[in-house]
């Protein structure tokens, strides 16, 4: 299994506890900051796709749909306010989608029930 993370995710408060997290996990991980940089991180064949259904910088919902196409799990977070953003993440097939309360608050369980346990 691919040990790599996509982060499509720019807010400076998320993105590097994001990482952090996942690098903790065994995770490679690659920022996409721009609808390009998501393909070509997507290419890749990636485990896990965390995608900030905020980002202005991308097409959010096109990630998500890509990602699952490419076999990718995603962890979908978004304002608790913005429900038919949240709705519309559900409906593209993230796996996970949660408000930015609970991301920041669970976190690693997040990532760590999204990832295949280790092979043995």
């Amino acid at each position: 299994m691919d040990r790599t993370a996509v982060v499509a995710v720019s807010d400076l408060m998320f993105q590097p506890r994001i990482t952090a997290a996942a690098q903790v996990l065994g995770l490679r991980v690659l920022i996409a900051d721009s609808a390009e940089s998501a393909r070509e991180a997507l290419a890749g064949a990636p485990a896990l796709v965390i995608v900030d259904l905020q980002e202005r910088n991308a097409d959010v919902i096109e990630i998500i749909v890509a990602a699952k196409a490419a076999g990718a799990r995603v962890l979908a977070f978004g304002r608790h306010t913005d429900a038919g953003v949240l709705r519309a993440a559900r409906k593209a097939g993230a796996d996970t989608v949660v408000p930015r309360s609970e991301l920041a608050a669970e976190l690693p369980r997040l990532l760590e029930a999204l990832l295949p346990a280790p092979s043995a």
